[in-house]
């Protein structure tokens, strides 16, 4: 079964009412959380074995077949999505990006229910509940615009990975596991090639929060300071590598946009040091990808309620 099936299998499995409510809601805090921990870590090992002398030369070459089989479906983009497409490559694109007014409205609605949020923690994020109770911003996600980029980068049938909206707080102090996760410089491990769309829903400057990247030209000498996909590389150890002014901050007012393929291009968040920001983030992966985090994903119930209104290609996008 495949890992990201396990982790949602387990976790609605948690959710059965087989006890008293308090020994429900220990399984419901505690199960889903440590299974996903396990799967995650066995993502890491999965892609570490994939990445080994021995299995690598075999692995590469499905990886060629599989994207020389579909290069003919590979489809047609416009003169803008290959400017977009060819900027991803180097590094990040960044564009402004209109949304529908009930999707904006879906957006607004995210930003409230964040902002009411109280927290000591530097980043908060919707829940998938709360994002069930309002689908419109994450179906948005299985535009075809977006899908067609995806699978042009990715090279393969594409996977809708999900919507994750969030809030960087101004906090005083950075000792976190989100800072460990985000804050340092570091690649995602969902797949072999990632799109990531980063919305901004608050005008962004260089002290709320700018996603920040260095250009891929720079990525395998980076990959040099580390020993695992996974692991995170500091500030003090990437000037070693890339000087700081070669760092780049996405700014720009609401509704900037950066395409970035996460999994090539290394990135973080900076902190937000005067102003939070608020965004929502739409990831794409191949239909077979190392890892998904569970809580970008809509229930299977919800996911279910929505197939009327989807085409053939964006349900067969949804996992599961």
């Amino acid at each position: 079964m495949p890992p990201s099936l396990l982790s949602t299998d387990l976790s609605e499995a948690s959710q059965l009412d087989a006890g008293p409510p308090t020994q429900t809601r220990t399984l419901r805090d505690r199960l889903p959380h440590a299974v996903n921990a396990v799967v995650r870590t066995s993502a890491f090992y999965r892609r570490a074995l994939v990445q080994s002398q021995v299995v690598k030369p075999l692995s590469d070459a499905h990886y060629q077949a599989r994207l020389a089989r579909h290069a003919g479906s590979i489809p047609t983009l416009s003169p803008e999505q290959r400017e977009v497409l060819a900027e991803m490559r180097t590094g990040a694109a960044v564009r402004p990006i209109e949304m529908p007014a009930a999707v904006l409205a879906s957006a607004d609605r995210f930003v409230d229910v964040l902002r009411r949020k109280q927290t000591n923690d530097p980043c908060i994020k919707a829940t998938p509940d709360e994002i069930s109770a309002d689908p419109t911003l994450f179906t948005w996600g299985l535009r075809p615009h977006l899908l067609d980029l995806a699978e042009a980068h990715i090279g393969l049938p594409v996977r809708y990975l999900g919507m994750e909206v969030k809030r960087e707080l101004v906090v005083d102090h950075e000792v976190s596991r989100h800072y460990d996760a985000v804050r340092c410089w570091h690649l995602d491990h969902e797949d072999r090639r990632i799109v990531k769309v980063i919305v901004y829903l608050t005008d962004v400057h260089l002290g709320a929060a700018p996603f920040g990247y260095v250009e891929q030209s720079h990525t395998e000498r980076i990959r040099g300071l580390i020993r695992h996909h996974h692991d995170t590389v500091s500030d003090e150890r990437m000037e070693t590598v890339v000087p700081r002014d070669e760092w780049h901050h996405v700014t720009g007012p609401r509704m900037t946009a950066a395409y970035v393929d996460t999994g090539q291009t290394f990135h973080r968040v900076f902190p937000a040091t005067t102003e939070e920001r608020l965004s929502v983030t739409f990831a794409y992966s191949s239909r077979n990808p190392y890892f998904m985090y569970k809580n970008l994903m809509l229930p299977r119930r919800v996911l279910r309620s929505l197939h009327d209104e989807l085409t053939a290609r964006q349900w067969d996008a949804l996992p599961g």
